[in-house]
């Protein structure tokens, strides 16, 4: 009789895969402002966790609540104030 549960393990990454995350992750620190010589030295936990580092300094997430700012009040009103004019 086949026991009931199916025990698998999840898929290997192969090499290829795995250099592809890691350059692209290297590309990421670099966007956000690391040196790129630093980064070459760096291993790949050390990368992985910098990235962590980086996402929190980034601030809010693109869901956050923002306030507007003066600056778009402002332009707005000008708006209607030049409609109003002609």
């Amino acid at each position: 009789m086949k026991p009931r549960k199916n025990y698998r393990m999840r898929p290997v990454k192969s090499g290829a895969k795995r250099r592809q995350k890691i350059l692209s992750q290297k590309k990421r620190l670099e966007a956000a402002g690391h040196d790129r010589a630093v980064i070459d030295k760096m291993t790949v936990v050390e990368i992985r966790d910098s990235l962590k580092k980086a996402a929190r300094k980034k601030g809010p997430g693109k869901n956050a609540v923002t306030k507007k700012s003066s600056v778009t009040k402002k332009a707005a009103v000008t708006r209607k104030t030049k409609k109003k004019t002609k």
